[in-house]
């Protein structure tokens, strides 16, 4: 009963617009704070109590946001979290993880809150699904509905929440944080958000509010002046990643990184990440300067105000193992290890220098055998560009969003490719052109990694069967 309720509340939500799955569309025009303000007013959610860490940028915010809750939770505070796209699920962009002893309880949304949410809020959005002044409610409008409500009814002590597109307009933008990330920016969805970098910087900067305090990756200099704009024209202090914090003596290692943190007064060293590569060390600098500032910020207005919430429980063993323990799927992600499979959500430029770093430092002799789809939105030819490898296997994956590999071919002047109908014989090929020198790397776009995860999934049960059948 449950499961044929949740599938028909995913085939209500799946009918509302999505700008995921369909690129083309007027960023201006299709997205409008006004309208959220709207839905959420008439849905009575009262998203203003929520303490919000609000990150944006072009690349890291995932793992930023992961690290952010982490850290929280390892200071003993429940935690909602949203970020997105997803993987197998909707579900997965809505988790609460709570503190369970020395571990960290991460769970999604279940199938019978979201079932019972859709049916308190169905009769409102179907009335607010279309207007004439305000346009079409979304996909990620609603969902960002159905999560700040589920957080709000769990009585979180906090709530992360990652942008989807830009920032400025996005439907996480009705929030007043606490505090604001922002990543790396560089080029991605320039046909929406601009051709230059300060344009870009703008958009992502929108999220920064009065009463705030911004903590920024290193940036180019034209996005670093907007962001510099923007904070002093709200009155808001700026914190950035290697003038006010620091992430030092970096040792890359097989299979964890280890670093130094200092900000402020506080140090913590030798802290110890999984995820991969120096991008990585930096987006746990940001979690880390932002728990920091979090918990300054709460003990003054805790002298302040009697009623105020206490400061935080800094702990810097807590620290280390909520950073140890943070994972998020599909970041230079080793998948299997014979044939050796590395997947990567990378799908812009900015996040193809970052992958194409990290297998030079983990697999510097590595031939290079690249399955590779993109969305039609990218700029596929810069991609291509800064990664090296010695065979690629274009393809494509099951979304109005995807490039055919002809296109993809032509737009990049590719001559000597191979062409497959979809990851599965991609894949295929793939292993017949492997050897013990070359590694097998999959990457371009979320949806490509989905669609390979699932099959490896699939495939991970089919052995498990036969292995027992064998017994």
């Amino acid at each position: 009963m449950l499961a044929r309720k949740y599938e028909k509340a995913k085939s209500y939500l799946d009918s509302f617009v999505n700008y995921e799955r369909n690129t083309s569309f007027s960023y201006r025009r299709a997205l409008k704070l006004k309208r959220v303000r709207h839905l959420f007013d008439v849905l009575g959610i009262a998203y203003r109590r929520l303490k919000v860490i609000h990150i944006a940028g072009t690349k890291g915010k995932g793992s930023t946001a992961h690290f952010c809750a982490y850290l929280l939770v390892a200071s003993g505070f429940k935690v909602g979290l949203y970020t997105s796209p997803h993987f197998f699920s909707f579900r997965e962009r809505i988790k609460i993880l709570t503190p369970q002893g020395l571990q960290v309880s991460n769970s999604l949304i279940s199938r019978s809150d979201v079932v019972r949410i859709i049916h308190q809020i169905q009769p409102q959005l179907e009335r607010l699904r279309f207007s004439r002044t305000l346009g079409k409610l979304t996909f990620f409008e609603v969902y960002t509905a159905i999560a700040l409500k589920y957080f709000i009814e769990s009585n979180i002590d906090f709530a992360v929440l990652e942008t989807g597109l830009g920032g400025r307009l996005d439907a996480t933008n009705i929030v007043n944080p606490c505090g604001c990330l922002i990543t790396h920016i560089g080029y991605d969805h320039t046909d929406k958000l601009g051709n230059r970098l300060a344009d870009i910087a703008s958009e992502k900067a929108g999220i920064v509010k009065k009463g705030a305090w911004v903590v920024s990756s290193s940036q180019r200099r034209s996005a670093l002046e907007v962001i510099r704009a923007k904070c002093a024209q709200l009155d808001v202090p700026l914190y950035l990643f290697g003038r006010d914090f620091f992430a030092e003596n970096v040792r890359l290692k097989r299979d964890c990184t280890l670093f130094d943190f200092c900000f402020h007064a506080f140090q913590l060293r030798n802290v110890r990440i999984y995820l991969k590569g120096n991008s990585q060390v930096e987006n746990a600098a940001l979690s880390l300067a932002a728990t920091v500032l979090f918990n300054e910020n709460m003990s003054l207005k805790s002298e302040q105000s009697k009623g105020a919430p206490g400061p935080l429980k800094i702990n810097t063993m807590n620290f280390k193992r909520g950073l140890a323990e943070t994972a998020i799927e599909g970041r230079f992600e080793i998948v299997q290890h014979n044939p050796l499979v590395i997947m990567d959500v990378a799908h812009n430029p900015s996040s193809f220098s970052v992958l194409e770093q990290n297998l030079k430092t983990y697999f510097p002799h590595k031939k290079i055998i690249l399955i590779f789809a993109v969305s039609d939105d990218k700029d596929v030819k810069a991609m291509l560009g800064k990664i090296r490898y010695s065979r690629i296997i274009l393809t494509s994956f099951s979304s109005p969003r995807s490039l055919a590999p002809h296109q993809i071919r032509k737009k990049c002047a590719l001559k000597e490719t191979i062409v497959a109908c979809d990851i599965h014989q991609a894949y295929d090929i793939s292993k017949q052109l492997y050897t013990k020198d070359s590694l097998i790397l999959i990457s371009g776009s979320l949806f490509l990694v989905s669609e390979a995860k699932k099959m490896f999934t699939v495939q991970a049960a089919s052995d498990k069967y036969h292995h027992y059948a064998r017994i």
